[in-house]
């Protein structure tokens, strides 16, 4: 399976969250967030939807620019939900986020989809728990 596949439907996820954040409650924080993530992540799909129908295998940038997006919001998203315990919006967007690298991981390089959620969620849950008791 392409990695566009699952970027682009978690990047209009991630647009539409931060305007339903902006439109709820006027967060103009959550406007931008969603906005400058969604865009990055929406522009790595079409990226690799571009890559694909060339006939490459993929796109170096798209693949960086989709990890760098999900492992940020992974780590930024998990640590607010773990210091508010609010599932709505920090721990969904963390949980798709992880979903993301590790299909991400699994589709690129062809490891199976255990190891690389287990490897994924070490790394996460090291660095959450690192920056949280900071």
């Amino acid at each position: 399976m392409e990695d566009f596949y699952v970027t682009i439907p978690y990047g209009l996820v991630v647009l539409g969250g931060g305007v339903a954040g902006y439109v709820k409650r006027g967060s103009k924080a959550s406007l931008a967030a969603g906005a400058g993530f969604g865009g990055a992540l929406l522009l790595a799909g079409a990226l690799s939807v571009w890559a694909f129908a060339c006939g490459h295998s993929g796109n170096l940038f798209a693949t960086v620019l989709q990890t760098v997006c999900a492992v940020a919001l992974t780590v930024v998203m998990g640590i607010r939900y773990i210091k508010t315990r609010k599932v709505m919006p920090a721990g969904i967007i963390a949980t798709i986020s992880l979903v993301t690298i590790a299909s991400v991981r699994v589709s690129k390089r062809k490891t199976s989809p255990v190891s690389a959620s287990v490897i994924i969620c070490d790394v996460c849950l090291n660095s959450m728990n690192k920056l949280a008791l900071q």
